[in-house]
């Protein structure tokens, strides 16, 4: 495999794949494909300053304006998580991401496919009401609904009519001139989330497949993944056919080839989005692509359809904390030097922010040996500065949830440790951690309490009820060892909930 790494220096960063074509007096057909992936949040972030999906909706207006040929598309993860997502309406029915589709749907965008948080809903009939509300249509070729003992897809109302959701959909273009061209989009998700309703089919088996039944219906032919990075280098090569993976799931923007194939990746929750530019041309079937990454920040203006469905949900959504005993607008704490929660940053290094967590985590229940936080538990993926408020905290944990005690010997430790720092660098499974080293020594070996850990020791972890249980990417094995879960803990007898001891332990700062 010859992989080249496009570096990039700047605010902008262009991608570029192009078959050796010849030219022709034929016309050629251009159209563009506005990227993002991997959304949780309607509103800008960092003071208001980067994202926002208003600002979104903004940039697709001015590509339509340069070239009506023009589509917007999601590879991935937008239903959940979020703290709006983890709240009810009035009815009592979960919002799970209605918030999100609402917006969506006023934005503009038209293609997406399934990322593995949408499988966070656990009411399959939730997830498929969330998809039949979606104005933007869905495409996967390897994830199958099980219903009462059957495989089968999932549906989407189309026009009033309820249809499978397909492998791949395709969207015409055409020239000023009359001439058109068919690009399929080819959705595929990696299966991380093992719900039970859900089936998973091989990802390369049937993207390779998928792929070649397009043959003759598509002159081209994109995919739409939501993968590892590895996954997608694997399935570029597998597909040469292929010039442009539009992809989600790892968080950061990144752009690579695999020979002449593009691979794209925008940041989440739309600090930036991927713009691609691509050219055909028909005689030579060749295909051109340019990709330039945008940052979406505060100097673009919001689109006022848009902007009114994101200004509904903000005000609600406060109302409904305090439904569940919160004061969002509460400041608990001043933070002097900004509290760091980005994704780029706390899935790969120890942050002041993962810090306060554990260390509210040992207020709460003292004397262990240990303490760690998943960093995918905290989503907020900004930076809090000055006032901090109960809502913040809401924002930054939103599955809330346990900390318990586990009793893990040392030598299940080590592989903890080791896993979570190495193989989970990156990933939500990489720690924040009090009490114990984030690297191993000089002589290799991991430390706690500044001393190498003893293989046929007993040592006391306080986690995320989450972790104990297993459920974090390659740490399944934590999930055989019992566990103490108070209902309340500290000497304030504070709710047992991540986000209700983090508020307790700011206020006494």
């Amino acid at each position: 495999m010859k992989i080249r790494l496009w570096l990039w220096a700047g605010l902008l960063l262009s991608l570029s794949a192009c078959r050796v074509h010849q030219p022709t007096a034929e016309e050629p057909i251009t159209f563009n494909i506005l990227q993002i992936n991997d959304v949780y949040e309607i509103s800008p972030l960092e003071g208001g300053k980067s994202g926002g999906l208003a600002r979104v909706a903004t940039v697709k207006r001015e590509l339509l304006r340069e070239n009506p040929n023009t589509i917007a598309v999601l590879a991935g993860d937008f239903l959940s998580p979020s703290f709006i997502g983890t709240l009810k309406m009035d009815d009592g029915e979960p919002i799970a991401g209605l918030q999100m589709v609402e917006t969506l749907n006023a934005m503009g965008l038209d293609y997406a496919t399934f990322g593995n948080h949408e499988f966070d809903l656990r009411n399959p009939d939730l997830l498929q009401k969330r998809i039949h509300q979606s104005q933007f249509r869905y495409t996967c070729c390897n994830v199958l609904r099980v219903k009462n003992g059957q495989e089968q897809p999932f549906t989407q109302l189309v026009n009033g009519i309820e249809q499978p959701i397909p492998d791949h959909l395709i969207h015409t273009f055409s020239s000023p001139g009359g001439q058109q061209v068919r690009v399929a989009l080819v959705g595929v998700v990696l299966p991380f989330n093992k719900q039970p309703y859900v089936k998973y089919l091989p990802v390369e088996t049937t993207f390779r497949q998928t792929v070649q039944k397009l043959k003759g219906q598509a002159d081209i032919i994109i995919g739409l993944t939501h993968l590892t990075i590895a996954q997608d280098m694997a399935l570029a090569e597998a597909t040469p056919e292929v010039p442009l993976f539009i992809g989600g799931h790892d968080h950061n923007h990144m752009g690579h080839y695999v020979e002449q194939t593009v691979i794209a990746k925008a940041d989440a929750n739309a600090k930036t989005v991927y713009i691609h530019r691509i050219t055909w041309y028909p005689s030579a079937r060749a295909t051109r692509v340019r990709s330039t990454l945008k940052v979406i920040d505060d100097q673009i203006a919001d689109d006022p359809a848009t902007l009114a469905v994101v200004q509904k949900w903000e005000a609600d959504v406060f109302s409904r904390a305090e439904k569940m005993g919160y004061q969002p607008r509460n400041v608990v704490m001043y933070a002097t030097e900004p509290l760091e929660c980005t994704e780029t940053i706390i899935r790969s290094t120890q942050t002041n922010y993962g810090r306060l967590a554990t260390e509210a985590f040992r207020a709460a229940m003292p004397d262990a040996d240990v303490y760690w936080i998943n960093s995918g538990a905290m989503r907020l993926d900004d930076r809090l500065a000055g006032a901090v408020t109960e809502f913040d905290v809401l924002r930054t944990f939103p599955y809330g949830g346990k900390i318990v005690k586990v009793q893990l010997p040392g030598n299940f430790l080590e592989d903890a440790l080791r896993i979570s720092m190495t193989q989970n660098r990156g990933e939500g499974g990489y720690f924040q951690l009090l009490n114990a080293a984030s690297e191993p020594d000089a002589q290799g070996r991991w430390l706690v309490g500044g001393q190498p850990i003893d293989k046929a020791r007993v040592y006391t972890v306080v986690m995320p009820l989450f972790v104990a249980e297993g459920k974090e990417a390659n740490l399944s094995m934590l999930g055989k060892f019992p566990y103490d879960a108070p209902e309340k803990v500290g000497d304030r007898q504070v709710r047992n909930d991540v986000r209700d001891i983090i508020i307790a332990y700011m206020k006494g700062l």
